[in-house]
């Protein structure tokens, strides 16, 4: 709890995952917001989930509570292993007891002022409204797409089109004040009570398409999906711009057939499915033809050197 036996009106649930460079700049940003909000009498604390990081992540965020064990704004939870950006939130939050929880990657920061709203956003809320997200910028100060529609086939095939960090999501300039399908789970503020009278993140969803999942459980249970730009965070790395390998393919792969499987007619789930199969022979494919072209450029190098097999050859 934030203070004594009070349960405090927000807890911030951090997620991370070999995450410490993260972290080190979104924990200075957070207490100086929970700090600004306390003195506006809005108490909120923060925890820190630590999916079995090798990096020191939960090390550093508990080198916070030492530094001020009297503030305790701060926790860290310590996993076995790593359960999953669902699964970590849905622990945490059964332990919550504020009215409002807040879902945030560690690749976040606060900017000055960029919260300060959030009191009073979260205080005149509408009973309806369930789900709330900010603009999100990037390190430049540029708004990014942070909304989105449901996913379906036709959809998902044009969004094949557009730049991959665009796919799925309105344009930014699109973007405007008031309901929306989806919201970004890279910082995300959820009614409590709603949250988990729906069960909270459904765990088959590892990454990606969990926050797509969810909001579109809490519409079908009759509450709102609403994104305000009066409320700005930065992604300082956000997962859609990085480059993408191998592993983290699959887990999109599979994330998105589970979207499709379980709220899509059964004949597109079966085409999205056909789709993740091309994908991933394409991706093998390109794979084995990296790495002949390297092995000829190798043998090319090595047959033009004067210390090559050629010319070793000649020398005998």
């Amino acid at each position: 709890m934030a203070s004594g036996t009070t349960a405090p009106k927000l807890t911030w649930i951090v997620v991370a995952h070999d995450s410490a460079g993260d972290l080190l700049t979104l924990l200075p940003s957070l207490r100086a917001a929970v700090d600004g909000w306390r003195e506006r009498g809005f108490t909120a604390e923060v925890i820190v989930v630590d999916n079995a990081s090798t990096d020191g992540s939960a090390d550093l965020a508990e080198t916070e509570v030492r530094d001020d064990p009297a503030a305790c704004w701060l926790r860290v939870r310590r996993l076995a292993h790593n359960a999953g950006f669902g699964a970590a939130l849905n622990l945490i939050a059964a332990e919550a007891r504020s009215p409002w929880l807040a879902f945030s990657n560690a690749d976040v920061e606060i900017p000055t002022g960029g919260l300060a709203l959030l009191p009073t956003v979260l205080g005149a809320a509408e009973p309806d409204v369930a789900l709330l997200g900010p603009a999100i910028l990037a390190p430049t100060g540029a708004l990014e797409s942070s909304v989105g529609r449901f996913p379906t086939l036709a959809r998902l095939l044009a969004g094949r089109r557009r730049p991959r960090a665009e796919r799925g999501r309105l344009p930014a300039a699109a973007q405007t004040a008031g309901d929306v399908d989806w919201l970004t789970g890279a910082c995300l503020f959820a009614r409590r009570e709603v949250f988990a009278g729906v069960g909270g993140f459904d765990e088959r969803f590892f990454l990606y398409y969990e926050d797509v999942d969810l909001a579109a459980r809490v519409r079908a249970a009759g509450h709102r999906v609403v994104y305000e730009p009066a409320l700005r965070l930065v992604h300082t790395a956000p997962h859609h711009r990085r480059p993408v390998g191998a592993r983290i393919e699959r887990t999109i792969r599979e994330s998105r057939g589970a979207w499709f499987r379980k709220h899509r007619p059964r004949w597109e789930a079966s085409v999205v499915e056909w789709l993740g199969g091309w994908e991933e022979r394409r991706r093998l494919r390109g794979a084995a033809h990296a790495v002949t072209e390297d092995a000829g450029a190798a043998q090319a190098a090595d047959a033009k050197s004067p210390t090559g097999s050629d010319a070793e050859h000649r020398a005998s």
